[in-house]
């Protein structure tokens, strides 16, 4: 029986799968140097960053035309604003160079909302998101503020996709200890308390069904 209950739960949680949250590190290494997605334009993607006194640019291709959205978040301090981030839209050029402006949302536009993140088990500040539907071409999207300072996490896309159950704890984790928390953190997600809670039951079941044929046995 116990090798039974170990095996239910190890192959619950390798062969689960969830909405995909799997949040890329920004890591710019020179001011101005530009990251590009990895994955299609319509694919939603999350990255997480840091200005540390310039902006960050993003870079997306597609050789069809698209929804190109994205939306700021970042994480709520009790007793603190939020951080003004803006965010601009621009293409490249077919020719000559240089780029078009194609869609800007300024920081005194932005209503920022708070809401808890279950998943992340983390409460957030929630900007508006910039939606446009643009042409096949390459488009760069840039975030900043005044004083370029801050963290964030920011999305592109609207296409959910699905991961493995233990990709999606690492990719919480990786975004908990991002944001300063310690592992401990883990236990206020909903992908680990339902886990826990489920283990818990399992475990009821089995000491009563235990117990009762201990009961049968003796009489």
């Amino acid at each position: 029986m116990n090798y039974f209950l170990f095996t239910l739960v190890f192959v619950f949680l390798i062969s689960g799968t969830a909405l995909a949250y799997s949040p890329i590190v920004s890591e710019v290494k020179r001011p101005y140097d530009i990251i590009s997605l990895e994955e299609k334009p319509e694919a939603k993607q999350e990255y997480l960053g840091e200005l540390l006194d310039y902006p960050v640019m993003y870079e997306i291709t597609s050789e069809e035309s698209f929804t190109l959205k994205a939306e700021v978040s970042q994480l709520y301090v009790s007793g603190s604003l939020p951080v003004p981030f803006s965010l601009i839209m621009v293409r490249k050029n077919d020719r000559g160079g240089g780029v078009t402006e194609v869609a800007r949302l300024k920081a005194d536009d932005v209503n920022w909302v708070t809401k808890k993140d279950p998943v992340l088990g983390l409460n957030f500040w929630y900007g508006e998101s910039l939606s446009r539907e643009v042409e096949a071409g390459t488009y760069r999207i840039e975030i900043s503020t005044v004083d370029n300072s801050g963290k964030y996490l920011i999305t592109f896309g609207q296409e959910e996709q699905s991961v493995g159950y233990l990709q999606m704890l690492s990719n919480i984790r990786n975004t908990q200890k991002f944001f300063g928390f310690s592992v401990f953190k883990m236990l206020m997600s909903s992908y680990v308390y339902y886990m826990l809670g489920v283990i818990l039951l399992v475990f009821v079941i089995y000491q009563t069904w235990r117990n009762r044929k201990l009961l049968a046995h003796v009489k």
